[in-house]
């Protein structure tokens, strides 16, 4: 996996995983953030697809910090 980004508190860790039929990539994210001394984490997929694994991750982080920011319809951390 590649190393994780720590986003207001939260982190995102980006797990983009290849597609076998295409070769492409799509995202995975799972993001964490610590309460009351407990951990929590929230998986999101987003359908989509990207020519190399380096976009993907970017685009991980991307979609990361939106949810994180409560710009994703539906998708939340709060």
């Amino acid at each position: 996996m590649t190393q994780a980004v720590t986003y207001k508190g939260f982190t995102i860790q980006p797990a983009p995983r290849q597609l076998v039929d295409t070769g492409q990539w799509e995202l995975n994210v799972f993001i964490s953030w610590a309460v009351d001394d407990e951990e929590d984490s929230r998986h999101f997929v987003k359908t989509g697809r990207y020519a190399t694994e380096a976009e993907a991750t970017a685009q991980c982080l991307v979609y990361g910090q939106q949810i994180v920011d409560d710009q994703v319809p539906g998708f939340s951390v709060g």
